[in-house]
Parts: C-alpha cells; structure tokens; sequence
C-alpha cells in the first residue's frame, strides 16, 4: 500500500513538472520579449530590433521569429490589467502605450529586422493574475 501511494505521489509530481515547464508562458517570459521599459537607446530603429532580438533570446535554434512587439511601459501598467482576472482573459489598456514592432526582412544567414513604432493600445493574456501573453497591438 504505502509503495502503491509513493509511486502515484511520483507521477503527479512529475505531471506536475512538465506542465509546468511546457504549458502556460510565464510572467518572466512575457517580459523577456515584450517589455522593454525604459526603451533602450540605438543610433536607428532597425538596430534596436536586431540587437533586441538577439539579447533577449527571442530566436532560437536559428529560426527567426517573423514579428515581435516590445511594449516601453513599466510593467506595473501591464500588471494592474490581470488582478482578479481568471486564467486565459485577455485585457486590454485603456490607454495607448508606446510600442515598437521589430519586423522580419531577411532570414539567412542571420535574422534581419526593420521596426516601427507606434502609440497603441495593449491586448494581454492573463495567467496568475499576471500577464503572460501578448494578444496584440491597435490603435
């Protein structure tokens, strides 16, 4: 009996484990590549995207990530739209955020990036009460 308990205590933390680590994008991810605050500073756009991309590990295994948005706020502004919201709601700022889309123009022999940027309005994605998916961007 106590064998059988220790063996189904194992697989659900091993369950546990794993959906842990492969199921819902964390809060740090969600900062690692979407926050930039305050936005750092590069002689021109295209450089801020590629240097960006690099530095926060956004391509990986040498593929390019065809677009990727960072949000210049402090991240208690992404935060507050999460409190008391269930997993998976997504919400959206009331107010228009300054943003920079970092685009895909060439892929080989290194990802090549063009940018925007914009004052939008933020879609995120709950988990936790914490944002951890960018939904979009709008005006």
């Amino acid at each position: 009996m106590a064998m059988s308990s220790l063996w189904w205590t194992a697989i659900l933390l091993l369950a546990l484990t794993v959906s842990m680590c492969y199921g819902v994008p964390t809060y740090q991810d969600f900062l690692r590549t979407h926050v930039d605050f305050p936005k750092t500073s590069f002689p021109n756009i295209a450089a801020y995207c590629n240097v960006m991309m690099v530095r926060r590990g956004i391509n990986v295994h040498g593929r390019c990530k065809s677009l990727n948005t960072f949000v210049h706020t402090d991240p208690r502004n992404l935060n507050t739209l999460c409190i008391n919201q269930p997993n998976r709601a997504l919400r959206t700022t009331q107010q228009q955020l300054p943003v920079t889309d970092c685009k895909l123009i060439r892929s080989h022999p290194t990802c090549s990036y063009t940018g925007n940027q914009f004052n939008h309005r933020v879609r995120v994605g709950c988990w936790g009460g914490l944002p951890v998916h960018l939904d979009g961007t709008f005006p």
